[in-house]
């Protein structure tokens, strides 16, 4: 199609918009958007305890997502395993879960391995699941078991979805045990 006089003017029109004020700011937020990008991924892909892959041990995978405190951390642990799992967790907010983190935990776990203390709710919920389940007062004692219910090409996966302040000082110190305990197996 042959270009008109009129679409001439709105060429160098569009040319002198681009080296306006206007559009340099937006090139700097545009800038400045990309930058804050870049630093997520790497947060997201460096982070030592988000969904962290420890070690296989006799066919099973260990995975360490210590620094999952809610349930959208659980949702993005279970969404990103390709293998069924069996669950090590201390999550109690139940209410929170959402139907299409429901719909993950019943599809993908096998095993839910609870740690601390359980109340009567937690223990209503999980056996509501009816996913096999076993409970542990300590995350040491949580990976053994984790262990001896997984079979071979399976993940056990430690999602707590719970602030680490009740048992340790950060979400590392959490996820260091959790890898002191695979390595103990």
């Amino acid at each position: 199609m042959k270009k008109g006089r009129n679409s001439i003017k709105g060429e160098y029109s569009f040319g002198t918009t681009i080296g306006s004020s206007g559009m340099r700011d937006f090139q700097e937020l545009l800038n400045m958007r990309n930058e804050q990008l870049a630093g997520f991924k790497e947060t997201f892909n460096d982070n030592e305890h988000r969904r962290e892959f420890v070690k296989n041990f006799r066919g099973i995978d260990f995975i360490n997502d210590a620094a999952s405190e809610n349930a959208n951390g659980i949702y993005m642990a279970l969404s990103n395993s390709t293998k069924k799992v069996t669950w090590i967790t201390s999550f109690k907010d139940w209410d929170k879960i959402d139907v299409e983190t429901l719909q993950l935990i019943i599809r993908k776990v096998d095993t839910i391995v609870y740690y601390g203390n359980e109340d009567e709710y937690t223990r209503n919920f999980i056996d509501a699941l009816n996913i096999r389940n076993e409970q542990s007062t300590d995350l040491e004692t949580a990976v053994r078991i984790a262990f001896y219910a997984s079979e071979t090409d399976t993940a056990v996966l430690f999602s707590p979805g719970r602030a680490a302040e009740d048992e340790y000082e950060s979400y590392a110190e959490r996820g260091e045990k959790f890898k002191l305990s695979v390595a103990q197996l």
